[in-house]
């Protein structure tokens, strides 16, 4: 079918990214997708960052439709798709094989396959209407800033049948003995603060550089915050042992700031954890293998419905055609989650 997409084209300035809104065609599924009609996505850091990296660089081709944050309605499905059906809303995740022994025993964020299949995606689904030519397309599974989309099965999750959590549950296991630091509050780290609060974590520390942000982390749940960009800022490790002289015994890291990074390690207590989910700048590295892997779509939903977890205080939609606009102000950080939408109709998920 006809579609229009975001096309990210091979940077023309360094580490800039190179958009366009672009006629594209979309495959039917095959046996293992499902086409889904993309009502929202979000745009993440991510996004950026992969569709502004040079051609060739970690393997990355151009050109692609990036976007792994979709929100959808099914309009058709392969013939190995299970538990959904056409017409359900869905959101959508990254990519798993569902085969490696990894993806077996129930930990798809860590596949064998996951850096190739979700930072590349693959050529097939999409095609350029002008001259046919291939598109790279499943980022993520989803390649979600088009109006339509055929996405990998594993991406899929039937919003009716919503569990799980993220970073505080899932991954670190947080309890109400816990001290969570969480640095950067976009979207990611507003959820994991929010997911700390309703856990009931004795000590909650928000850390960003926006003062604005850190404000509405307090009225949300942060019992202490750190603003980076205030004068009297030292160290990450100074600021957060002031509060706690033992430090943090959870750190979610959103930043992908090499500094906050290191500062976040000596920031733990003795057996702390630290997840790491923001992408650190290329060819970047710890004396330690990172793991940067988002592991999960959370039971925020379940929470969004019943009041507790505010996600309208920190979502702003956007026209699809407005992206400038939205990549500006993801920039400039007045906007912590900017969602990209396909048409004029509510696109949140009931």
């Amino acid at each position: 079918m006809n579609a229009k997409a975001i096309v990210s084209w091979e940077p023309v300035q360094p580490l800039s990214p190179n958009w366009s809104i672009e006629e594209v065609q979309v495959n039917p599924p095959g046996d293992d997708e499902v086409t889904v009609q993309i009502h929202a996505s979000g745009i993440c850091h991510t996004d950026v960052a992969l569709s502004a990296v040079p051609k060739g660089a970690l393997g990355i081709e151009y050109p692609k439709v990036v976007g792994h944050e979709g929100a959808g309605v099914v309009l058709a499905i392969g013939k190995n798709v299970q538990s959904i059906d056409v017409g359900d809303p869905v959101l959508l995740s990254f990519y798993s094989c569902s085969e490696c022994a990894q993806c077996e025993t129930s930990h798809p964020a860590y596949c064998d396959s996951f850096a190739p299949k979700n930072y590349i995606g693959q050529q097939g689904p999409m095609h350029t209407s002008t001259d046919n030519k291939p598109i790279w397309s499943q980022f993520f599974g989803q390649s979600s800033f088009a109006q339509y989309s055929t996405v990998h099965k594993s991406t899929i999750v039937n919003a009716k049948t919503l569990t799980g959590m993220g970073a505080i549950r899932n991954i670190a296991q947080a309890g109400p003995d816990d001290v969570v630091m969480v640095s950067g509050l976009g979207a990611v780290g507003m959820g994991s603060l929010i997911t700390a609060k309703i856990t009931k974590c004795k000590m909650i520390i928000a850390i960003d550089r926006v003062q604005s942000r850190l404000d509405l982390a307090q009225e949300v749940g942060a019992t202490h915050t750190i603003n980076t960009s205030h004068s009297d800022f030292s160290t990450l490790d100074h600021a957060v042992r002031s509060i706690v002289a033992t430090g943090a015994s959870i750190a979610i890291e959103t930043t992908g700031v090499a500094s906050i990074i290191e500062q976040s390690i000596q920031s733990t207590c003795a057996r702390g954890k630290i997840v790491y989910i923001g992408i650190p700048p290329p060819n970047y590295s710890l004396n330690i293998s990172l793991s940067e892997h988002m592991n999960a779509i959370p039971q925020m939903i379940q929470w969004y419905r019943e009041g507790k977890f505010p996600l309208e205080r920190f979502v702003e939609y956007f026209d699809a055609t407005d992206y400038p606009k939205a990549l500006d102000s993801l920039k400039q950080g007045n906007v912590i989650k900017p969602v990209l939408v396909w048409n004029h109709q509510d696109p949140k998920l009931t």
